[in-house]
């Protein structure tokens, strides 16, 4: 009884081990990628921000309200995100 516990605790170890591996590596690529397209976004919403608050793009409060901008766009796009793939 104890033996076939223990090969069946080893075999969900496995599965689990292979999952979170799995997960891991998904993750490391998904940052990869977010950070490679991270000055580009950036970049882009300073831009929009200077020209419609008519300010220079090298002024400080350019790139606050440029941060403002996508962290509210981020909670928006998170909140329905959420709301669509919610379980039922």
């Amino acid at each position: 009884m104890k033996i076939h516990q223990m090969i069946k605790t080893k075999r969900s170890f496995k599965q689990e081990f292979k999952k979170q591996i799995r997960f891991a590596i998904t993750a490391a690529i998904g940052f990869t990628i977010a950070f490679s397209w991270r000055e580009t976004v950036f970049d882009m919403f300073l831009n929009f921000t200077s020209r419609v608050l008519d300010l220079s793009i090298d002024h400080y409060s350019t790139k606050i309200y440029t941060a403002v901008l996508i962290t509210l766009l981020g909670v928006l796009l998170i909140f329905f995100t959420s709301k669509i793939l919610k379980d039922k």
